[in-house]
């Protein structure tokens, strides 16, 4: 499913503890609960015209893990959208923030709005 990157364990400025990172396909990342709908229509057509497939520069999205296991994607949500679109298979970078207490593999992926 997704796994840390090599060297991803640099200290958070913020905090002083490890940063954690993960190569994952954003098609598997899974919508929290005030975007069930997914992307903004309107932030993802912007998007795709400024940046197309593009992931250079974009800052990685923040994710959650959830208690089984699965990433459940709260900023970055258009970013994640946009690659998944427009370069299906194209893993891109991530950074887990914490852990939530609640299961979300049953929770639509990002994949499942995607024609």
């Amino acid at each position: 499913m997704s796994k840390p990157l090599q060297g991803a364990t640099d200290p958070d400025w913020r905090t002083g503890t490890a940063q954690d990172f993960r190569e994952i396909d954003p098609r598997e990342l899974r919508l929290p609960l005030s975007r069930r709908g997914g992307a903004d229509p309107y932030k993802l057509q912007l998007q795709m015209a400024r940046f197309a497939a593009s992931t250079a520069g974009m800052p990685p999205p923040w994710v959650y893990e959830a208690s089984d296991g699965v990433l459940v994607v709260y900023n970055g949500v258009t970013r994640a959208t946009r690659v998944a679109k427009l370069s299906p298979g194209t893993r891109i970078r991530v950074e887990v923030v914490g852990n939530l207490r609640r299961a979300y593999a049953g929770d639509p992926k990002i994949g499942d709005l995607l024609p």
